[in-house]
């Protein structure tokens, strides 16, 4: 059984769009957990409706807005109880499956490494970047330190942000940027699998080796941002295997919910900025806690 689970917020089109990317493509034993993450709309009820006669999908509501990493647990755990997995793939709702074979190939995979966590490959189409394997490395408390003055010094360029907000705004100027920069720095795809290296957090493939070590997927103290790093991290300290693979392929159309909520560009980058601050501040707790034990 492969059990995905999609964390919703606010925007129902999208949400049934990857939901029925996979209900059209996957083949095999497969349930979809949609969670809805206290939309303050009715899209529960959409969604509920839409899906109601459809025994792969069960639509819930977690009536308590923790955010992306309680948004994720809190479906993880249902599925984990509910479903009994061999697999859980945890994945934004902007994304998409491309593959009919899709199931087979994790399969494979986890049969040759053993994985308990595998990242695929991640395409933007908004970018058009490949966002798998990922490019952090925040392993101690000096490099989150260093993250931590580096997004502060940011903040404080009121001027600059404006002027960026303004420019991320027109479409035309940031399709220009991607592209300007996509021909600068050449193709990013890595077409060989990579071992224990950071995953990007819009889609984790978790399997049943970790789904029996954990009771949660994601850190559950963080709201937004981090919790790739900080899965990494934990990974790592517990030997527990990451492996990121070509052969594994899904499409991401980026950030349609928080554009839903944030409304103007400098305001949202505002809220990244805080909220990304808080989740290294929680990140750095944890590894001073994790040292601590060990000494």
């Amino acid at each position: 059984m492969f059990s995905f689970v999609l964390l919703h917020y606010l925007v129902t089109s999208e949400t049934i769009q990857c939901a029925n990317s996979i209900l059209e493509n996957v083949s095999g034993k497969v349930s979809i957990v949609i969670v809805d993450n206290d939309s303050p709309n009715d899209s529960f009820n959409e969604l509920s409706k839409y899906y109601r006669d459809n025994q792969k999908v069960s639509v819930i509501i977690n009536t308590d807005n923790t955010g992306y990493a309680g948004g994720i647990n809190f479906g993880y755990m249902y599925a984990k109880i509910h479903l009994n997995p061999d697999f859980i793939i945890a994945m934004n709702n902007d994304m998409r499956i491309i593959q009919s074979d899709f199931t087979d190939k994790i399969k494979n995979k986890f049969n040759i490494s053993q994985f308990y966590v595998l990242g695929p490959d991640i395409f933007s189409t908004a970018t058009n970047e490949h966002q798998n394997p990922g490019h952090f490395s925040m392993l101690d408390v000096k490099s989150i330190d260093k993250e931590i003055s580096h997004i502060t010094g940011l903040r404080k360029q009121t001027r600059k942000l404006k002027l960026k907000s303004y420019l991320r705004s027109n479409k035309a100027v940031l399709k220009s940027y991607y592209i300007l920069k996509h021909a600068i720095k050449g193709s990013n795809y890595q077409n060989e699998d990579k071992v224990n290296v950071p995953l990007h957090g819009s889609c984790f493939i978790f399997s049943k080796l970790f789904i029996n070590h954990r009771e949660y997927a994601l850190y559950p103290k963080t709201k937004m941002y981090c919790e790739a790093q900080i899965l990494y991290y934990e990974c790592l300290r517990d030997s527990m295997k990451l492996i990121y693979t070509p052969e594994i392929k899904i499409l991401h159309h980026e950030d349609v919910a928080t554009d839903a909520v944030a409304g103007s560009h400098y305001k949202k980058l505002m809220k990244v900025y805080s909220q990304q601050l808080d989740s290294l501040n929680i990140f750095k707790e944890l590894i001073l806690v994790d040292n601590q034990n060990n000494n």
